[in-house]
């Protein structure tokens, strides 16, 4: 904030106002000083904040009304113009329009990139859960289940093993249907012999998400997606080896591109190879070497997902996914091999 000039920062953000305060809501906003804050909600959740916001003056939010803040002659303040409507930036400047509103993308990015010794333990608790929930459905793999099966057993599985909810609905993929990443489980596409199953899961613990992903064969694998298959667990172990402090997330993507261009089978991978991940699935940084935080340094304690992938339409697909915590000593999977 003062390198911006900022006096303060309003805040909208469901999620960055959790992580600030600890609690949650539909509809709340945080404006913060240098020496105070100010948490606004409506009168559904006045006597809750009151009671668990400590460290905010809590107000009843109404539009227009000149926050104590800004009455001590408080000027330039910050927004997310990241996340915020337009429509809400034009009533936040025609409310107050003593200020003046500045565009502050990803406030909290870098805040909440690294993440401290509660959050790493709760990751963990997040991704033992996945690893259980993932055991489980290997047990039920059988002639005949369908991916919808398989993806609510997952579900109930987790939420009567402690999960709050999931990270994502469970990408559960046979045969063909793996060769798309982000397929929607089917109740109609049902396992039969010489499949492969694409599982990609995710339990929710603490608040925080668990992703990973394996790929199986039911009966007797396809020679080729076999050979996809050892291509990219090998470009994998080149990543996860590969991770240091300092490096650009963008480099990182790079050694995988580079490995696949090298087999002749780059254009089959179509997606980045990892993203930050804590109270959000995805978070910041995305690993992907043309994109908009390739430049962003990889840091201690910052936790993401290494997860190559290789797609062959009309035949299937194959990704190895694991989340991961950088350490001095490299990365450190939050999961079994």
């Amino acid at each position: 904030m003062k390198e911006k000039g900022l006096n303060a920062l309003w805040l909208e953000e469901e999620i960055d106002i959790f992580y600030l305060t600890g609690m949650r809501f539909s509809m709340a906003k945080l404006c913060i000083g240098e020496k105070e804050a100010f948490l606004l909600v409506d009168g559904r959740y006045h006597a809750m904040a009151k009671e668990g916001a400590s460290e905010c003056e809590v107000l009843l939010y109404e539009s227009g009304k000149t926050l104590p803040l800004f009455q001590k002659g408080e000027k330039r303040i910050g927004f997310d113009g990241a996340t915020l409507p337009f429509a809400r930036y034009e009533a936040l400047r025609k409310g107050y329009p003593e200020q003046e509103w500045v565009s502050f993308p990803g406030p909290m990015r870098s805040v909440r990139v690294c993440k401290e010794k509660g959050e790493l333990e709760a990751l963990q608790r997040a991704a033992d859960l996945t690893w259980q929930g993932y055991c489980m459905l290997v047990k039920e793999l059988r002639e005949g289940v369908s991916e919808a099966e398989l993806a609510w057993s997952f579900e109930r599985f987790c939420r009567e093993n402690g999960a709050s909810g999931l990270a994502f609905s469970p990408i559960i993929a046979f045969g063909e249907k793996s060769a798309y990443p982000h397929h929607r489980a089917s109740p109609e596409n049902r396992l039969k012999k010489g499949d492969i199953v694409l599982i990609d899961i995710g339990a929710v613990v603490d608040d925080y998400s668990g992703d990973m992903t394996r790929t199986l064969f039911f009966g007797e694998p396809n020679q080729q997606l076999l050979q996809l298959q050892e291509w990219v667990y090998e470009a994998y172990q080149i990543a996860f080896a590969a991770a240091r402090p300092g490096m650009l997330a963008g480099e990182l993507d790079e050694c995988v591109h580079s490995y696949f261009r090298e087999k002749g089978v780059d254009p089959l991978f179509c997606h980045g190879l990892g993203h930050g991940i804590g109270l959000e699935v995805h978070e910041y940084p995305r690993l992907r070497y043309n994109g908009a935080d390739r430049d962003c340094p990889l840091l201690c304690d910052m936790v993401f997902t290494i997860e190559p992938g290789l797609y062959l339409p009309g035949v299937g697909g194959i990704r190895y996914e694991n989340t991961v915590v950088l350490t001095q000593e490299g990365a450190k999977s939050l999961y079994p091999k």
